[in-house]
């Protein structure tokens, strides 16, 4: 959309004309676009959002130098686009035909076209919606039902899909403020120049308060405190109302990073991630998607971190006065990295070699690798990173944290031979490879109640393997996954009895400690561990998601992106002649642990549900709701609110004609103009069109037909019509008010 305004005067500055009025308000259009494409986030590859990017930093620098030539702006934009296109798309360009013969032409077009899709169609569509919404936000009515149907669009997403996006709807808020400033402004000039005239000598006294109102307005959204939503939405209550669960796109799940929760149970500030700090679990967290590391395996596995082993209560802490090796980094060699105690059965091993790709900026405290680390073949961090390998706890950690670019590391798994398992016992107190005596501790506050539970969950087992199997599936069927659980219920001082009892809902951090403890009653050495689930596999989603040839390796291999929402915490338990096993007892999960090829179909075990904590089941009818089912009906529910909304602007007039009958229902013609006269005085008051209480209706109009000579026709007809109904004898013509209509409206439109 082109503005073009009267020529500068000689106290207005071209800068003000130019870019404020004519072109700011296309870069507040680009700035709402860039909102609005923030949730595919999840759908769109890196590739796609720089290609976007660029294209439309190419828009918004030709917009601001150029105001007249569009079509030379239309050019550079798409020149922009496909040049984007080819560098950040990584296409293969196929050279310029050797001749002019159609053949080699179309072979040129075919497959350009082909290597640019979709990137060049994304990035052009961008491109459409900033000069579409340009183009038809030229009043302050427009551009504000641009602005709500922006942040609606947003806080629906918000609401119904794993996205934050309160950012980008601070951006949408703050960038359609700025284009009603501009509209103002643009208004102010044409309205009453003289008065723009003086203000435009002053431009820091102009813009200055509307940058603070704007600012403060932004300032007191982001400081508001966070409080429990008053009123469900329709979604959560229609889903409840057919007793279904409400599906969650949380992915896997999170370890809180800092904070905790309110008391009221309310959600947390804190996002899901990797923490240190492990002295207090519970409270609440949000899910951030971002990436972490990207991980090429040849088989699929948790991302082992670190071992926590002392329960306090409240949370965990570190085994003290273990010793650690150094571990080389500056060498081309693999550095072995020995276990403690011994892995003793030589069976059934399976080598996994695993290549990190650090995805972030921060350091890192520790290595990530499946579970147990054998040696570490490369390492690319910072010159002074000084690494430590624990044989006990079995973790690479760094002195100090690093910044590491890459790494890999190989591992040897253990298959999970359930029947060997069986055979063994976990109590190994005397044996020369026992595991130590902090893995059975806990503190003396323990309420009994743990104990009995754990007792009357496993009464049914026979062996250690079973009963630690029992108190898994107990868990994981027992009580509900959230990110979000209501710690208001907690009364009770310890973290594990109250998750049991009380709150009776959490995250992973919740089940893998309250697993750990409740398998040390019953003398079994365990320990805590956190660390990353697999993460998700870019070419299984777009299989899921489109279909195609895909087939995904039986052991999962593959290159894996692992994120901050992967984040997470499971067990393991120590068995003489075995070594140290993995149980996930988080309901939604599943360790992804080798078992022998010629392995039985493993029968689950009865679980045993004591009366103290009911049982709940999730309906089978939840999980149909699928993401791209839901995603679907987004866009059904989308579509039919621009639709309406469109309908609503498109009929705009037919609706304010139907309320304009209502209201003058019962009234004569002539009454109907006076009462209009009134609406039309006020408009033309809010115009900045003044009336002195003095003047006669007449004097008014003549004053205001002087002033703008364009309009005298129309004024003089809305100054007759008036007087023939306000003066005049009986209930007048129909075709008086009809005419006294057309002509306030074409005042009103030309105003």
């Amino acid at each position: 959309m082109s503005v073009v305004l009267a020529e500068a005067g000689p106290k207005e500055s071209i800068l003000w004309r130019r870019v404020v009025l004519e072109r700011l308000h296309r870069v507040f259009a680009l700035i709402i676009v860039l909102q609005l494409i923030q949730p595919f986030q999840e759908f769109w590859w890196s590739e796609t959002y720089r290609v976007v990017y660029a294209a439309l930093a190419v828009y918004g620098a030709s917009e601001l130098l150029f105001s007249r030539l569009l079509w030379l702006r239309l050019i550079i934009q798409a020149a922009g686009a496909a040049g984007a296109t080819l560098l950040f798309a990584r296409a293969d360009w196929l050279g310029w035909p050797q001749a002019r013969e159609w053949p080699l032409w179309r072979e040129f077009l075919t497959h350009n076209s082909f290597e640019m899709h979709p990137y060049l169609e994304l990035a052009l569509l961008a491109l459409f919606a900033c000069h579409a919404l340009a183009h038809w936000g030229t009043t302050k009515r427009k551009a504000i039902v641009l602005t709500l149907l922006a942040v609606t669009t947003l806080a629906a997403v918000d609401s119904f899909f794993p996205f934050e996006l309160w950012r980008s709807i601070i951006w949408t808020v703050a960038a359609g403020l700025g284009w009603l400033v501009v509209l103002h402004l643009r208004m102010l000039r044409e309205m009453h120049f003289d008065s723009w005239s003086s203000l435009a000598e002053r431009p820091f006294e102009l813009l200055l308060p509307a940058l603070i109102v704007i600012g403060l307005l932004i300032v007191l959204g982001i400081l508001m405190p966070r409080a429990p939503s008053l009123l469900e939405d329709p979604y959560t209550l229609w889903m409840q109302s057919q007793d279904k669960d409400i599906p969650s796109f949380a992915g896997e799940g999170g370890t809180l990073i800092t904070g905790s929760s309110s008391s009221s149970g309310g959600q947390s500030s804190t996002k899901s991630g990797y923490g240190r700090n492990d002295s207090q679990i519970g409270g609440g967290f949000q899910y951030d998607y971002s990436p972490v590391m990207q991980v090429t395996t040849n088989l699929k596995s948790y991302l082992r971190g670190e071992t926590k082993a002392v329960y306090t209560g409240k949370g965990w802490s570190d085994l003290k006065g273990q010793e650690s090796v150094a571990v080389a980094t500056g060498t081309k060699s693999a550095q072995e990295l020995p276990l403690e105690p011994e892995m003793t059965d030589a069976a059934g091993i399976r080598k996994v070699e695993q290549t990190v790709i650090v995805l972030r900026k921060d350091r890192l405290s520790v290595l990530f690798a499946a579970s147990p680390a054998s040696s570490l073949v490369e390492l690319d961090s910072s010159r002074n990173a000084q690494l430590f390998w624990n044989p006990d706890e079995r973790e690479l950690r760094f002195q100090r944290p690093a910044s590491v670019e890459s790494y890999t590391v190989v591992s040897e798994v253990q298959e999970l031979d359930e029947e060997k398992l069986r055979a063994l016992t976990a109590d190994s107190a005397e044996s020369a490879n026992a595991a130590p005596d902090e893995y059975d501790q806990l503190p003396d506050s323990l309420p009994e109640r743990v104990k009995e539970l754990a007792q009357t969950v496993t009464a049914g087992a026979t062996n250690d393997y079973d009963r630690l199997k029992l108190l898994e599936q107990y868990l994981r069927s027992t009580y509900p996954y959230t990110n979000t659980p209501d710690v208001s219920k907690q009364a009770s001082k310890d973290v594990v009895d109250a998750f049991l009892f009380e709150i009776q809902e959490g995250y992973c951090d919740y089940y893998s400690t309250a697993f750990v403890v409740m398998a040390r009653t019953l003398g079994v050495p365990t320990r805590w561990v956190k660390g990353y689930t697999a993460g998700v596999n870019p070419s299984a989603e777009e299989e899921a998601r489109y279909g195609g040839g895909y087939v995904p390796d039986p052991d999962g291999a593959g290159t894996y992106t692992v994120r901050n929402a992967d984040a997470h915490s499971w067990a393991e338990a120590y068995f003489e002649g075995y070594g140290w096993v993995s149980f996930e007892p988080t309901a939604g999960f599943s360790f992804p642990a080798p078992v022998p090829e010629q392995a039985a179909e493993v029968v689950p075990l009865p679980v045993s549900s004591p009366s103290e904590t009911p049982v709940t089941e999730a309906e089978a009818s939840g999980a149909s709701w699928t993401r791209p089912a839901l995603i679907a009906a987004g866009a059904v529910v989308l579509a039919l609110l621009l639709g309406g909304a469109w309908l609503i602007v498109r009929r705009r007039g037919g609706l304010l004609l139907a309320m304009k009958k209502l209201r003058h229902f019962g009234l004569t013609p002539n009454q109907r103009i006076v009462k209009e006269m009134e609406s039309f005085l006020r408009f033309m008051q809010r115009r900045g069109f003044k009336r002195s209480k003095d003047e006669t209706m007449r004097e008014t109009f003549g004053g205001w037909g002087g002033r703008f000579g364009s309009l005298k026709p129309e004024l003089e007809g809305v100054l007759l019509r008036f007087e023939g109904a306000r003066y005049g004898s009986g209930d007048g013509a129909e075709e008086e008010y009809e005419h006294f209509s057309q002509l306030a409206e074409k005042i009103r439109k030309a105003l």
